[in-house]
């Protein structure tokens, strides 16, 4: 399809406005020739470093910016990761209401990979490292699905990984689903997040993992239930087959969505 490039700010890079109308119309002509459905997978990049100054006076949280103890510089450099994030903000919501005017079916999952490393204030005191470590994540349906109206509970949403948002979107669309999800959603509740270690405090470098609870808070992996225990090692094979193994898996049937 046509690619839309232009101002982000004061340079020629690639908006998430911009980003949006390409997944858009894409979407539009798929829709309108009645072409099976498809995945797309978005990764913007306004909000990546470098932070130039490519607002200007036009940056509103430049001049609104009150943090004490932080040095000029790292300030500046927030702000204008600020007003990016301003503008993807707007940019989400109208993208938003422009699929929820195609009358087919469309679900979208959204998260940020991480936070940059700008705020090197903060990451002075290891107390911040969980909080640097997360990012805000939706997933949400238009109006042409029937999932449009549902609202994962939050003892099942509130905090999430990666990892479990095939499991999370296939609840959301209440689909039909794979033994391999089924073990995600298993683990999702008994583990509601995990990643890499994030060095604080003493247990984060157990085996090199961070838990957390469905409040965000972390788990001392030494206290993990039976349960969770047998479905994380489960879930270790799974990965292994998957990835440096032989298939076994896929062999089985793990993957296969049982049809109708």
């Amino acid at each position: 399809g046509t690619e839309y490039r232009g101002p982000n700010g004061q340079v020629a890079n690639t908006s998430d406005e911009e980003a949006y109308r390409n997944v858009v119309e894409e979407v539009r002509s798929r829709s309108e020739a009645n072409k099976p459905a498809q995945y797309i997978q978005l990764i913007t990049m306004q909000n990546h470093s470098p932070y130039n100054d490519i607002y200007g006076d036009a940056n509103e949280f430049r001049f609104a910016n009150k943090t004490e103890g932080v040095p000029e510089e790292e300030a500046h450099t927030i702000a204008i990761y600020a007003k990016g994030v301003q503008r993807t903000d707007q940019a989400t919501a109208d993208f938003l209401t422009q699929l929820d005017q195609i009358d087919k079916p469309i679900t979208v999952v959204f998260y940020g990979d991480h936070l940059p490393g700008i705020y090197n204030t903060a990451n002075s005191n290891k107390q911040n490292a969980l909080t640097l470590h997360e990012t805000d994540y939706f997933i949400w349906s238009n109006k042409a699905s029937g999932s449009h109206d549902r609202k994962l509970p939050e003892t099942n949403s509130a905090y999430s990984s990666s990892n479990y948002f095939m499991a999370q979107a296939a609840d959301q669309m209440n689909a039909r689903v794979s033994p391999y999800l089924a073990l995600l959603d298993e683990l999702h509740k008994e583990i509601p997040a995990m990643s890499r270690s994030v060095n604080n405090p003493a247990w984060r470098s157990y085996k090199g993992v961070t838990y957390l609870n469905d409040r965000g808070e972390e788990i001392n992996p030494e206290k993990l239930s039976p349960k969770a225990e047998q479905l994380l090692e489960d879930y270790k094979m799974v990965q292994y087959d998957i990835s440096v193994g032989k298939n076994y898996l896929f062999d089985a049937g793990f993957m296969d969505v049982p049809q109708k």
